[in-house]
């Protein structure tokens, strides 16, 4: 620590740049180099402790709503939900407000820490880039919220006073009451129907040391679109309509030219027009999708099935993007598995049959790069694709190939473009039982014949999407049977493992279990050529794809 805090040149303790408002101009962030940030990390581990008892002990843990494990600008909206009146207020220069003497002074003197001069002056040191709280820092955000508890307290007092809802996110303030008069001690109207902040509420804020941005002052009136962080508050917490139409446009053109305008305001002038910009980036749309869905789904009441019957706008378009995403602009091979489990068994087959290399993965300089990708069950995209873990689920993947792909004729919507498929999609079933719920939608949709008893490598089904089958060793061979015997035989506290989707916890243990605490930690002990002819189908429906490309719809 000595060696970081007296022996690093301050220079060379941040790298600064500049990343673009949504208001306009820049947010200047200084990010720690690697040794600073471990340190950064431990303190704010050690604060945000610090932080939750004091705040338990002050009663205002559900004030502040930024900076926390379970705070968001979804949860500090909806304390403003339909009320006659909100008020918003912006903190000026909330970071830059926290100098190192004021961070310093906060630990020397605050009751609940009152510590020594050399360990306050050491905790400002680890937490300022010299001058101030930098943003970028994994610690200035907890040691902001310690200070502006101080605030908390006086304006959470000041609105019990005056019958009013407080609440915060960072630097962003928020009255709102249902009272047909507004408190004038917080705000009050002009009589040309200006707002001006109550003296009371200035003295307060300007008490604790902090400054209003007044240019930000906001009061949204019932019959006017009331706004809290960003969003809509008159009935429910909800995006503007208008950010909406933009997401929904910038999907309309990814779909159907593999690009989308994004916009960009120039670094140089805060005043500047948001000019357009041409992107085929998946992650700013993925971000603004995500966005708007975990806003909506926050006021969702409706059972799951329900939301999966009859999606909403937002569940549709979400969906169709993730479809693009994972199953048309891919970047590599994509394995899609019944569940978690099957991919931790193929990656280590890949990884120790050697046979298989370079086409599904190769040793790189440290680590072993796999040249396939593998569909992720855990996030949101799962549950937003319908594919919760199991044979039967993955219908919904020919199913959305036939909603997005199929010709216009036979759609109101454009289909996606083709051109982004560079590789293929590769269903891998187990030939059990669970098979028909997959092969009944495709045979039905597309008419290609699969069942337990045929035997092909691989079937090309539509486009890019394949299907392989574990091989049929037995009649009900699943993809646990190609482990050899004394593998699946391995007895854990005395249990032995089972396959089935419910099983006695008191003398049996699952697939989950099986594939983290005896296939992973033992793979190098493990004989995996039982899964040679697996391997074999996935590798021979990747070389027909790069030979033959695509399969048109009839």
């Amino acid at each position: 620590m000595t060696s970081i805090i007296y022996k690093t040149p301050l220079a060379d303790r941040y790298s600064t740049f500049e990343i673009p408002k949504k208001s306009g101009g820049t947010r200047t962030i200084k990010a720690p180099n690697d040794k600073l940030k471990k340190l950064q990390r431990h303190l704010a581990h050690l604060l945000y402790n610090c932080l939750a008892e004091i705040e338990d002990e002050l009663s205002i843990a559900s004030v502040s709503y930024g900076f926390r494990q379970n705070g968001s600008i979804i949860a500090n909206a909806k304390n403003h939900k339909r009320r006659r009146y909100v008020l918003n207020i912006d903190i000026e220069n909330f970071f830059p407000s926290f100098h190192f003497g004021r961070v310093r002074g906060f630990f020397l003197k605050n009751k609940f820490f009152a510590l020594e001069d050399e360990v306050a002056t050491t905790i400002a040191q680890i937490a300022c880039d010299g001058e101030a709280l930098p943003q970028g820092s994994p610690c200035s955000p907890v040691i902001s919220e310690l200070i502006a508890n101080i605030l908390d307290l006086r304006l959470l007092r000041l609105a019990k006073e005056h019958g009013v809802r407080y609440s915060r996110y960072a630097d962003d303030l928020t009255f709102s009451t249902n009272s047909k008069k507004f408190p004038d001690a917080i705000a009050s109207e002009g009589a040309l129907g200006n707002w001006t902040l109550g003296n009371e509420l200035v003295e307060e804020i300007d008490d604790a040391w902090f400054t209003i941005n007044h240019a930000k002052t906001r009061m949204h009136c019932r019959g006017n679109r009331q706004l809290v962080t960003g969003l809509v508050v008159n009935e429910k917490a909800n995006i503007k309509s208008e950010y909406y139409r933009n997401a929904r446009a910038m999907c309309d053109s990814l779909f159907t030219q593999g690009r989308y305008y994004k916009s960009k305001t120039s670094p140089e002038d805060a005043d500047a027009v948001p000019q357009p910009i041409w992107t085929s980036n998946l992650n700013p749309l993925e971000g603004i999708l995500s966005h708007i869905y975990d806003v909506t789904q926050s006021e969702e009441r409706r059972p799951v099935p329900e939301q999966r019957n009859a999606p909403r706008a937002i569940r549709a378009l979400y969906r169709r993007f993730l479809f693009y995403k994972k199953c048309v602009a891919l970047t590599a091979p994509l394995i899609i598995t019944e569940g978690k489990t099957d991919p931790i068994y193929l990656r280590e087959a890949i990884r120790h049959r050697n046979v298989f290399q370079p086409v599904l993965g190769s040793m790189g300089d440290e680590a072993f790069e796999f040249a396939v990708n593998f569909f992720n069950y855990e996030g949101s995209s799962h549950e937003l694709m319908d594919l919760g873990g199991g044979s039967g689920d993955l219908r919904s993947i020919p199913l959305d190939y036939r909603r997005n792909l199929a010709p216009a004729k036979e759609k109101k919507r454009k289909p996606m473009i083709h051109t982004p498929m560079s590789y293929p999609v590769i269903l891998v079933l187990d030939n059990d039982d669970g098979l028909s719920a997959v092969t009944g939608t495709i045979k039905k949709n597309f008419g290609v014949q699969i069942d337990k008893t045929t035997t092909d490598d691989f079937y090309q089904v539509i486009q890019n999407l394949y299907v392989v089958k574990v091989p049929e060793t037995t009649s009900d061979a699943q993809i646990e049977s190609l482990f050899p015997d004394s593998v699946q035989s391995i007895k854990l506290n005395g249990k032995a493992f089972s396959t089935k989707d419910k099983i006695d916890p008191e003398k049996e243990y699952s697939k989950a279990i099986f594939a983290k605490s005896v296939v992973r930690p033992n793979a190098d002990k493990i004989d995996f050529s039982g899964f040679d002819p697996l391997l074999h189908r996935i590798v021979a429906a990747i070389d027909h794809y790069d030979a033959n490309g695509p399969k048109a719809f009839s």
